[in-house]
């Protein structure tokens, strides 16, 4: 997938480190810092599995950056498949389990963008799996690129965005340093923070993008 002109401001949406995510063992957040440039990344969301950081942490680990942006999200292990969302203040810890609908009736009042992450990857804490037409309304993007997202699976992921009209977004989906920036999203510009960074995931202003060739990952507890 080549570079889009006009969108040249990369941000890897889908990134884990040790702090929260213990899958992540081998990723200190610090090292972000230092590898954005290395890899061609602008930015990146730190979407720990079930736990958004406070702002003041990132704000602190941003402090020490001095080129490019880091941002928070959460990726969300729903009992239907795992959903990144961007763009909240706050966030309880979700319920072990909880429903796609449960969460959607949480969300639809914020502006927040969610998006549906490697939606072909099997793996265990997707007991009651949904496909895409019965997914609850508010659903903005599908990740069509990340780590684990190739070959096949991309090509259906790419052909569930058009059937449905959801933007289509890329991300890492990285639990190592090395593995930051495989995939990511494409933008116009670097947004200032979260909000305006879901607004323009929401808003469609963005494509999604991959380093090729990609290289399979481990897909365990993504």
């Amino acid at each position: 997938m080549s570079d889009n002109p006009g969108f040249s401001v990369r941000v890897d949406l889908h990134v884990h480190t040790r702090c929260y995510s213990p899958c992540a063992e081998g990723l200190d957040p610090v090292q972000l810092i230092g590898c954005l440039a290395p890899s061609r990344l602008q930015g990146l969301v730190i979407t720990e599995h079930d736990h958004l950081w406070p702002s003041a942490e990132i704000d602190a680990l941003n402090r020490l950056a001095t080129y490019g942006r880091i941002y928070r999200g959460i990726e969300v292990s729903s009992c239907n498949g795992h959903f990144i969302i961007i763009g909240l203040d706050h966030l309880p810890p979700p319920p072990v389990g909880i429903s796609i609908d449960d969460l959607m009736d949480y969300l639809r009042p914020t502006v927040a963008a969610v998006i549906w992450a490697h939606p072909y990857l099997n793996y265990g804490s997707t007991s009651a799996a949904l496909s895409a037409d019965r997914m609850p309304q508010g659903i903005h993007a599908v990740e069509v690129a990340s780590g684990v997202t190739i070959g096949e699976q991309h090509r259906q992921a790419q052909t569930l965005a058009m059937s449905r009209g959801w933007v289509a977004v890329g991300g890492s989906d990285a639990h190592t340093i090395g593995q930051v920036g495989c995939a990511y999203t494409l933008f116009n510009a670097l947004p200032p923070d979260e909000k305006a960074l879901a607004l323009a995931i929401r808003q469609g202003r963005c494509r999604a993008g991959h380093c090729s060739p990609a290289t399979p990952m481990r897909s365990v507890c993504c």
